[in-house]
């Protein structure tokens, strides 16, 4: 019995608590952050409690977020706490993507960077790759975007 708790349990141990650690450190902000989208962000950032890498944690890190809930649920978190909402496109604007479709079930979030007559630009993480910030046209209207969280006047 005395070798099966010596010996046996801690390797089978070992996979979770080396599979914990290394979980905590993928969610972790790496030491040196992506540069804010514009001039009135915080150099570092608007402080969130998103994991890093996500699409919420990339929006949150530009635009003052004081809700929570997966990216599907952002656009109705915001208005219960009386966040003004719209159905258009603005600069500095988190859209939210309804779930399913071409995103997650768990819905999707990004920036707007610019618009135009006939479409967006929006700065985005976690599509396609986990972790990296990438930038998307989109035509307007976009049938996938469920609104638009303008940004306060900076």
């Amino acid at each position: 019995m005395k070798w099966l708790i010596t010996f046996v349990i801690p390797i089978l141990l070992f996979p979770a608590l080396v599979g914990s650690a290394a979980a905590s450190v993928a969610t972790a902000p790496p030491a040196t952050r992506p540069p804010a989208l514009f001039a009135w962000v915080p150099e570092e950032g608007y402080p969130d409690a998103f994991p890093f890498g996500q699409c919420t944690w990339w929006a949150a890190y530009n635009h003052q977020v004081s809700w929570n809930g997966n990216a599907g649920d952002w656009l109705a978190n915001a208005r219960a706490q009386g966040v003004t909402t719209t159905t258009m496109p603005s600069v500095g604007a988190i859209v939210v993507y309804r779930p399913g479709g071409p995103y997650s079930e768990l819905g999707h979030v990004a920036i707007v960077t610019a618009t135009r007559a006939d479409g967006y630009v929006v700065s985005e993480m976690n599509a396609p790759a986990w972790g990296q910030v990438t930038t998307r046209e989109l035509a307007w209207p976009d049938p996938d975007a469920l609104g638009f969280i303008p940004t306060p006047d900076p």
